[in-house]
């Protein structure tokens, strides 16, 4: 089995599902993923029997993904057996990952069984908490946005954690389209993926709740300008 599957990690309703589409048409092996969802044009790109093992998890400690744990969660022995069992289908592949919000907290039992590797997606926090709004109303089940907006911070706190001293790539979904497609681009390229293929995935369709022109609120600026500074169109800008 490969030792170095591709975590896509990222707050929900932060271009998680995109990104994990992209790369996917680029050669990344995903497994049996949702491709049609409701509030995912494309799908949300999702293992579901990987992601109920995050879903336990999280239970089993008293959390949920909409009541996220103070930082890592620790994994026992059947839930690393669950996992074990799970990703066995991917013993031959190359290139293979997995794209679920929730693995921001999951992180100990991948490191345990892999040497996995990251790359981040992040999103306007005003944009993530309209979107999380307006889907939670149509599920029934009201949030807040201050709510929205503090599991924004706890995800990208939790991320910029994760990846302190280490080589990440990092992209922001809601910048200008070109620069989002260079971005997929250059991030497929590196990873030894077909760029090409990587970002025909992509449709500016995809995103919706713009709200790149709001303030970021005075909570999540620290964390918001610490992700802009890692972002691969940032890095681009910075040379050229």
């Amino acid at each position: 089995m490969s030792l170095a599957p591709l975590l896509i990690l990222g707050m929900h309703r932060s271009g998680t599902s995109c990104l994990a589409g992209c790369l996917e048409a680029g050669g990344l092996k995903l497994g049996d993923v949702n491709t049609s969802a409701t509030f995912n044009k494309k799908g949300n790109r999702e293992h579901e029997r990987i992601r109920s093992i995050h879903d336990r998890l999280l239970a089993s400690h008293g959390y949920s993904w909409d009541r996220p744990p103070p930082g890592q969660l620790t994994w026992g022995s059947e839930d690393l057996d669950a996992l074990n069992l799970e990703t066995r289908v991917f013993r031959d592949e190359a290139f293979w990952g997995l794209k679920d919000p929730r693995t921001v907290f999951c992180m100990q039992g991948w490191q345990r069984l892999f040497e996995p590797r990251m790359v981040v997606t992040f999103r306007h926090p005003e944009a993530v908490a309209a979107s999380l709004v307006k889907r939670s109303l149509a599920w029934k089940k009201p949030m807040a946005r201050e709510a929205a907006i503090g599991l924004w911070l706890a995800y990208n706190s939790e991320i910029l954690a994760l990846v302190q001293n280490c080589d990440v790539q990092c992209i922001r979904y809601d910048c200008r389209p070109d620069v989002y497609q260079s971005s997929v681009v250059e991030i497929a390229s590196g990873l030894g993926l077909d760029a090409s293929a990587a970002v025909s995935f992509y449709s500016a369709e995809l995103i919706h709740n713009d709200s790149s022109d709001l303030p970021v609120p005075e909570s999540c600026a620290p964390v918001w300008d610490r992700l802009k500074a890692l972002s691969v169109s940032n890095a681009r800008s910075m040379v050229t």
